[in-house]
């Protein structure tokens, strides 16, 4: 029998078929082995090659913040999203597989859609615990009776489709004479983990709302004040927008420079998207005509003033969506050093980009989107293609001597681009360099190059 690293005898061995598991996951999984802490994979153990949800992990109380550590030295860095319990969810991205991967980390077994049904059933299902290769799990019929809890409980007793074998199987494996049975008539009523069981191996699932409404009653009176404050207070706090952990109030402000047309467009939409906190796109170009220069136009300067007051409100925008903490995208940022033009005697334009600046958060990255033999920048800033075209070198050379700045070649695919700025993007997060080699990153520091590039 083998002996984990906690120093804690191993209660069992599973006989079955190892699992595959994505690398990143397994050093997550080698890494609390090795800090000595119990922990269990909750359930998803057939889904962590490209797991299609949440990886659900049970430790022990009172161990969060060594989670928190140990998670971040291999790569998984902490979403802060209040009025989730006990949940602390841990992101990573793989650029080379383009894969999102969350952990969802608990210290307590609780349930409800808020967390409201807390249980005393953690100790036990960790000092029950089997090993199954690199895995830890619960107890065969007790990850069962997990399984059909969560259905029950956290899902309303609805049963999609493609769930329906899950259930059925963990019906299979559950037991009248488990710890967790025992709760559940301990909670509901004698028989019921019983009658439960029945109507599962029976092949009705569709019935299993009924039960599921009358153990969530039965739930709820045995503790009515606690289980209304839970749900409450966590609905209420769910309000509150995620962010990163150690950037509380402070979010990530990315700029993005390159031609008007679907590359851009695509690559800012997937960005917020996929990115695992909320996300703004704000505009600070100057704009070319609109609607409302007619009556502007007959202002001295009213045009021109009208663009720069919509780059400031612009600047604003951006900084506010910064001090909430989100991902802001902001097209065409006010860098002089990148505006088409600014070294001209356009005085107003450049007034009005330093005021931008001045009020907008200075980009914590600058990706700008260069389209060999095309158009650098978008065509409504008042110059003749070619004419940009030409000055495309300059503006190329004057972005590389810019820090934390990335050239992206557009003329690849357009999966490979978003692969490439959402690597980028995820480093400022996790403090990683990008590793695609087409990722266009910045060559390192010399001394005749005078800075990143």
């Amino acid at each position: 029998m083998e002996v984990p690293s906690n120093g804690q005898t191993d209660p069992g061995e599973w006989n079955g078929e190892q699992p595959d598991i994505h690398p990143w996951i397994a050093r997550a999984f080698r890494a609390l082995d090795g800090s000595g802490l119990p922990w269990v994979l909750l359930r998803g153990e057939d889904d962590l090659v490209r797991p299609r949800g949440d990886v659900d992990i049970l430790v022990g109380d009172g161990q969060m913040q060594r989670v928190d550590a140990l998670l971040a030295g291999v790569g998984f860095r902490r979403v802060l999203a209040p009025g989730h319990g006990s949940h602390r969810f841990y992101f990573s991205y793989d650029a080379a597989e383009d894969l999102w991967l969350k952990l969802d980390v608990v210290s307590e077994i609780s349930f409800g859609p808020y967390q409201q049904w807390p249980t005393s059933l953690a100790q036990g299902c960790l000092k029950r615990r089997i090993r199954n290769g690199l895995l830890w799990l619960p107890a065969t019929t007790e990850q069962a009776w997990l399984q059909l809890l969560h259905t029950m409980l956290d899902k309303g007793g609805a049963v999609r489709p493609e769930r329906v074998e899950t259930v059925r199987v963990a019906g299979a494996l559950a037991s009248t004479d488990d710890a967790i049975a025992a709760y559940v008539d301990r909670q509901v009523g004698p028989g019921t983990a019983a009658q439960l069981l029945k109507l599962v191996r029976s092949g009705r699932v569709e019935e299993f709302r009924g039960p599921a409404l009358r153990m969530a009653s039965a739930l709820t009176r045995d503790a009515p004040l606690r289980t209304r404050i839970t749900a409450g207070r966590n609905r209420v706090f769910r309000l509150i927008s995620p962010t990163f952990q150690g950037r509380l109030g402070r979010g990530i402000v990315v700029g993005v420079v390159g031609p008007e047309g679907a590359v851009k467009t695509t690559l800012l939409r997937r960005l917020g998207e996929s990115f695992p906190v909320p996300s703004r796109c704000v505009y600070l170009g100057m704009r070319g005509p609109g609607r409302g220069d007619g009556w502007l136009a007959r202002i001295p300067g009213g045009r021109l003033g009208g663009k720069m007051v919509g780059q400031i409100c612009g600047a604003a925008a951006a900084r506010y969506h910064y001090r909430r903490g989100r991902l802001v995208l902001v097209v065409q940022p006010a860098n002089d050093a990148l505006q088409p033009g600014a070294a001209g005697p356009a005085a107003g334009r450049r007034t009005g980009t330093a005021l931008a600046a001045a009020v907008a958060h200075q980009p914590d990255a600058l990706l700008v989107l260069d389209d060999p033999g095309g158009v650098m920048f978008e065509p409504n800033v008042g110059h003749r293609p070619e004419v940009l075209e030409e000055r495309r070198p300059a503006h190329l050379e004057a972005a590389k001597r810019r820090p934390n700045t990335w050239v992206i070649d557009v003329a690849q695919s357009q999966a490979l681009i978003q692969r490439v700025a959402t690597e980028i993007v995820w480093g400022l997060v996790a403090g990683s360099a990008p590793t695609l080699a087409a990722s266009g990153r910045p060559e390192p520091e010399t001394p005749e190059s005078g800075g990143q590039r």
